[in-house]
């Protein structure tokens, strides 16, 4: 182990505090990049292998080149979480535009990995559930974890003055996704839903749908008015650091949280996560 926590930063491995980008980048020139963000439990990132696909599928949509292949990249992110002993903690990995002698065109981008502390996730099903607002928004190039989160940044007085948590994205009344977390309904019938199409398809999202087909519990992943989260049984979303929260009110509409499926969920996922992590101690 390091005696200094390490970053990586464009082909060097550097004190975590001297981690920087120049400012003639892309990625800060025109807010050009992708990243991927994952928790870490002890030394363990919990499902790298669904991560660096991810990463690796949106970095190959925005055509940037790595000069890393993934191998490579597991390498860096170990020897990145080696440096530092943390019991709880995030990776982020970006991939920035690089420099670029007109402002426009992609030459050599940018790869940096840095650890941050992260508070733990809460080790049982929140109690209450949590406030969203809807706002009609449809990201570009939603299926790629790009690092342009403007709507949201801008939105955050707005949910504040309406004693919201979170925003809901939606397109026309199909609903989207929260700027950092994927949606999920259980409707009239039981049957767990989920939107298909116009949002960044989640990890946790992914796991969460294994689970439940696992436990049987129906799933589908379809296109979803919002009206339809009015009348939906239980709403909750889902994200790498949060696992499983449990939605009380859409705007007016207020719901019954935590509900059953959801509850069955969490329990589901929690010893999901628990055998990873057994799988993957090193």
């Amino acid at each position: 182990m390091s005696a200094t926590p390490l970053a990586y930063v464009d082909g060097a491995f550097v004190p975590a505090a001297d981690a920087c980008l120049p400012i003639e980048d892309l990625g800060l020139q025109r807010g050009y990049g992708i990243f991927d963000y994952l928790r870490v439990s002890g030394s363990v990132p919990l499902f790298l292998d669904d991560h660096l696909d991810r990463f690796l599928r949106s970095a190959d949509i925005m055509r940037l080149p790595l000069a890393h292949d993934r191998q490579g990249l597991e390498s860096i992110i170990h020897e990145v979480i080696d440096s530092e002993a943390l019991t709880v903690s995030g990776i982020r990995i970006l991939l920035t535009g690089g420099p670029s002698s007109d402002g426009y065109t992609i030459s050599s981008p940018r790869l940096a990995v840095i650890r941050q502390p992260l508070s733990a996730p809460p080790g049982q099903l929140p109690a209450t559930g949590i406030g969203l607002c809807s706002y009609g928004y449809q990201r570009q190039l939603s299926s790629v974890k790009t690092t342009d989160y403007l709507m949201a940044v801008w939105l955050q007085p707005w949910l504040k003055e309406r004693g919201g948590d979170d925003i809901l994205y939606h397109d026309g009344g199909l609903v989207r996704e929260c700027p950092r977390s994927n949606v999920f309904l259980v409707d009239e019938v039981g049957f767990l839903v989920t939107p298909k199409d116009g949002m960044l398809p989640g990890i946790t999202r992914k796991q969460v749908l294994a689970v439940a087909e696992r436990i049987g519990i129906p799933s589908v992943q379809r296109e979803v008015r919002l009206e339809e989260l009015h009348r939906a049984r239980e709403v909750f979303i889902t994200s790498s650091t949060r696992r499983i929260v449990p939605v009380r009110q859409i705007d007016d509409h207020i719901l019954s949280a935590p509900g059953p499926v959801t509850q069955m969920l969490w329990d589901a996922f929690l010893a999901h996560e628990q055998a990873y992590l057994r799988a993957h101690a090193r």
